[in-house]
């Protein structure tokens, strides 16, 4: 890819946040999203999800993409949120994921509803595009909301996976933080993680718009009140916090203690705001680059 002054600044910006943010390898990765793949993706409202995939055809449509017969790539698929109705409207889908049981839940949906879909159990950081013969391959390569892509280099070996047309989704903002600040400095006796979500949307979106693609964006916007058991809550921050820290069994029972204190007649309630952001573009809608 061409890189002009605009472009490696925002490059070297990009790459600068690595240092803020906790990677794991990719045994860990596995090992945790091994462990949430049983509960992961299944509290979302059948009314949430078809407007959510109401949304991502309509971006799609936006830029040209038609599904039917078309090849589709979906990096870190987990459950399979858009590989399923991607193969549902006719599209042949490659579906990758670190996961071994989130690509088995993939799986038995696919052959119960007979669906055109490739499960691939690898880590986006270390795969080897040209060995697995994706350079160029698929009419569509999609990555939404994964830690696959972490910088600049995940995200340009997506788009050369590309023959066509790209889609990319992550958050733009999240309040409050996941986890409640007490846990941290109470329990594991940290300093409160601040989520870090420019690196999430914002700089792949300006690293795009000065190589000279010109995105469709659409931004969503959700304010709710979340009602869940108290065992329910501790549970997910449990596994959250399980994505970046070994927990102990002593500080497992605390963050459960936590929650049940914090609770009211066994509901504990969050109230969240969320703005998030997906664009997708097509490979050939590129202006050139000023000097």
């Amino acid at each position: 890819m061409i890189q002009d002054e605009n472009v490696q600044c925002w490059i070297n910006c990009w790459n600068s946040t690595a240092d803020t943010i906790n990677f794991l390898s990719d045994d860990i990765q596995a090992e945790r999203w091994n462990k949430r793949a049983d509960s992961f993706g299944k509290n979302l409202e059948e009314k949430r999800k078809k407007q959510k995939d109401a949304d991502f055809f309509k971006l799609l449509d936006e830029v040209g993409f038609n599904p039917e017969g078309a090849t589709v790539l979906d990096i870190g698929c987990g459950p399979g949120s858009l590989t399923l109705p991607l193969a549902r409207a006719g599209a042949k889908v490659t579906s990758l994921d670190i996961s071994s049981k989130m690509l088995e839940r993939l799986k038995e949906t696919a052959e119960n509803e007979d669906l055109s879909i490739s499960p691939i159990e690898c880590s986006w950081w270390t795969a080897d595009i040209d060995t697995m013969k994706f350079r160029n391959k698929f009419d569509l390569v999609i990555a939404s909301f994964t830690p696959g892509i972490r910088d600049v280099e995940t995200f340009d070996r997506m788009i050369s996976c590309s023959k066509k047309y790209c889609y990319y989704s992550n958050f733009i903002r999240r309040d409050p933080v996941k986890i409640p600040p007490d846990i941290y400095i109470r329990i594991l006796q940290k300093v409160p993680e601040q989520e870090f979500f420019a690196a999430g949307f914002f700089y792949p979106f300006m690293y795009l718009y000065t190589l000279g693609f010109q995105p469709i964006v659409k931004i969503n916007h959700k304010t709710e009140d979340q009602n869940q058991s108290w065992e329910e809550a501790a549970n997910s921050t449990i596994g959250y916090l399980e994505m970046k820290h070994e927990i102990s069994d002593e500080n497992r029972n605390k963050i459960m203690e936590y929650y049940k204190n914090c609770s009211e007649n066994g509901i504990y309630t969050t109230h969240s705001e969320t703005y998030k952001g997906m664009m997708a573009w097509a490979l050939d809608n590129r202006k050139k680059i000023g000097k």
